[in-house]
């Protein structure tokens, strides 16, 4: 059996993802350095989508032979399809924010896949044909070896942000910064929401507003560690939020964060605000912190507690503004803390919780291709 991974992205071509030391350098992508060595030791041999295409043309190998893992709309995957390799699986590690064009199509990328493994495709695509099953995606984020001892809670730092300074809103704003890029941004936006359904009503269930708001509130407490690309730089924000924050950010703007495993596990506190709010959408946000040892403030899947156990982290949907949040973070004890912190740990320990890990999620698709 041949397992072919195939991604238009150029860093996933030409088989690169063999060297676990670079797969750090893309977040997400351990998963297929374990699944490299993990399915040769079970004799089944794993190559990029361009490498299998060459096997073929050479004859080397047989078309039917090969089970394709497709991220997203590949033309590398649909060019092995239509050679006769087998639709094995389809994922989409993105939410349809980033992803409007794929998720406008994936009734019809993916009516051949044997199975569909993304966020919330249970829900979202409830007419799937019988013969193909949609799989929750429980999103890889660490390698077994990176968990984290658990800091004393009195030495911790309080709140910690580790993000990029992205924005999105239906809204055209003027930049702060105006260049070319961020009218072409803002003018690329314009035109998705004309011709996307999924992208406009995406917009609409963003939480870059809600982050930003957390981050204003925190730092005017002095509490706040930010990391993380782009607070360096303001034409993504619109003026009135340049305005309030840029002044104050600098004071707690820590740069881009090496080790954000290493650096969370600092903080008493995480702030875990995905991009939007979108069913089974749940990224490796809460996940590191569970694998760091803090405690998540987590607002984004709207099933979150289907996902993971409620004991786990703060549901900012149960406070009525950042002060409540604070209040009941300032009166929690150490001990309510490492109830909370080691039910994370414990999470990562069950059957899904063992997915999130680079080597349990290799394991589970070299399961679902043995078993078809």
């Amino acid at each position: 059996m041949y397992l072919a991974y195939c991604s238009d992205q150029d860093v996933f071509k030409k088989d690169q993802l063999r060297d676990k030391q670079w797969s750090y350098r893309f977040p997400g992508s351990g998963w297929l350095t374990c699944l490299y060595r993990m399915a040769n030791e079970s004799g089944i041999t794993v190559v990029s989508g361009d490498i299998a295409i060459e096997n073929i043309a050479k004859k080397k190998w047989l078309a039917k032979e090969v089970f394709v893992i497709q991220e997203m709309e590949s033309h590398i995957g649909s060019e092995l399809l239509a050679l006769g390799a087998i639709a094995f699986l389809i994922t989409c590690g993105e939410a349809p924010l980033y992803a409007p064009s794929f998720y406008d199509n994936i009734n019809r990328i993916a009516k051949n896949f044997k199975f569909s493994l993304g966020f919330g495709f249970s829900k979202t695509l409830p007419h799937a044909p019988e013969s193909r099953r949609n799989l929750q995606f429980r999103f890889p984020s660490f390698y077994s070896e990176d968990m984290q001892n658990i800091s004393a809670w009195e030495s911790r730092k309080s709140i910690v942000l580790v993000a990029a300074n992205k924005y999105k809103t239906k809204q055209l704003f003027m930049p702060s910064h105006l260049s070319l890029m961020s009218v072409l941004r803002q003018l690329k936006s314009v035109s998705w929401q004309a011709r996307s359904a999924i992208y406009k009503k995406s917009l609409a269930l963003s939480l870059h507003d809600r982050r930003l708001e957390a981050i204003e509130y925190f730092v005017n407490r002095n509490t706040l560690g930010l990391y993380g690309s782009g607070w360096d730089a303001w034409d993504e924000l619109p003026i009135a939020w340049s305005k309030r924050l840029k002044n104050r950010i600098n004071d707690y703007y820590l740069g881009l964060c090496q080790n954000k495993l290493e650096t969370i596990s600092e903080y008493q506190f995480s702030i875990c605000f995905e991009n939007m709010i979108w069913p089974g959408y749940m990224t490796e946000k809460i996940i590191d912190c569970f694998v760091a040892g803090t405690i998540p403030l987590y607002w984004g899947a709207p099933d979150i507690e289907t996902l993971v156990p409620k004991e786990a982290f703060i549901d900012m949907r149960k406070f009525s503004s950042f002060e409540k949040v604070e209040e009941y973070m300032n009166l929690m004890t150490k001990d309510e803390a490492l109830v909370m912190i080691n039910a994370g740990r414990d999470y990562l320990q069950t059957v899904n919780g063992r997915l999130h890990s680079y080597e349990g999620f290799a394991k589970n698709i070299i399961d679902l291709a043995t078993s078809c």
